[in-house]
């Protein structure tokens, strides 16, 4: 046998697994470097379709979880409040449901737990408020035009008539124990006013009008009404922090100028009274006002005789 029949014998005899074999070997040592980056770079990519794999079933599961929260609230949206169940939100699955909304996902349909949301029915109440009317109101736009404003006590040895406008009840009741403290012993009869649109009074004024309180021309006091005048006098003397102007008023009959002079010696007569009870003269002014100031009208014979008077304004300073 020649030799190039030899060596075509030994190649044949020669098989391909250790061919295989000496390829990887020498592929091995010549590019072991190559070899070990290949290797790990095919490791890392393993895990990483691992990684990927299970982070793709937990958004699925968020989606499927969101999605199961909607179908629940659209489900919820038509029971009654009274027909709801009762239970609790959890907090965690809204803020999962939230932040998974824009991870997109092809969930199978699945059979999702039940969840209900709890339903609260808040009942507002709502008070109204109603101010009451005072008893003291004015029955008619008419009265209430036609009341004065102020703090006014009508003077009677039977009686003590309160009357003029004022703002609350709560004034009202004061001139009443006022009343009770300077005449004891004399009925108080309360016809005042109550309307906000009244001002607050600055002084309270004491009238004495009585038909023959005066004379005819005359500035003397009937003696009837002295003792209604002794006991402002009782009143006022108490106390120096209070003062008094009395002030004299005529009708219209006869010249300005005379009723002028008279309505001044009215009011000088009956503060002269004041001071002979015991007021020092220094918390006592008089003064007229004619017949400027009338509280009737003049063109009756009763309105006239109402005009001739004597008021006390009460200041406490």
């Amino acid at each position: 046998m020649s030799d190039d029949d030899q060596k075509s014998a030994a190649e044949d005899y020669y098989p391909l697994r250790w061919k295989l074999a000496d390829f990887a070997e020498d592929l091995f040592v010549l590019h072991r470097t190559a070899v070990v980056a290949i290797l790990a770079l095919f490791g890392l990519g393993l895990i990483l379709l691992g990684y990927l794999a299970l982070g793709d079933g937990q958004a699925t599961t968020e989606t499927v979880t969101d999605q199961t929260s909607g179908l629940e609230r659209t489900a919820s949206a038509g029971i009654d409040d009274d027909d709801a169940p009762t239970t609790t939100i959890d907090v965690a699955s809204e803020e999962s449901a939230t932040s998974s909304s824009t991870t997109p996902s092809s969930a199978p349909t699945t059979e999702a737990p039940t969840t209900t949301i709890a339903t609260t029915t808040t009942s507002t109440t709502t008070t109204t408020t109603t101010v009451p009317v005072s008893t003291r109101a004015a029955t008619s736009p008419e009265q209430l035009a036609a009341t004065t404003p102020g703090a006014i006590f009508e003077l009677t040895p039977s009686a003590i008539r309160l009357i003029g406008g004022l703002p609350d009840d709560s004034m009202a009741d004061e001139n009443i124990e006022l009343a009770e403290r300077f005449f004891p012993g004399i009925a108080v009869e309360d016809q005042q006013v109550v309307d906000a649109s009244f001002p607050d009074p600055e002084v309270v004024t004491m009238r004495l009008s009585a038909p023959d309180l005066f004379g005819y021309n005359s500035d003397d006091l009937n003696a009837a009404y002295l003792p209604l005048i002794d006991q402002i006098a009782v009143a006022v003397a108490a106390s120096d922090s209070i003062s008094v102007e009395v002030s004299g008023h005529t009708d219209d009959t006869g010249p300005a100028e005379g009723n002028q002079r008279l309505s001044e010696r009215r009011a000088a007569s009956a503060a002269q009274r004041l001071i002979a009870q015991g007021v020092p003269s220094a918390q006592v002014t008089s003064v007229g006002r004619g017949e400027d100031q009338p509280i009737a009208p003049n063109g009756t014979e009763a309105g006239r005789l109402a005009n001739r008077r004597v008021e006390f304004a009460i200041t406490n300073n």
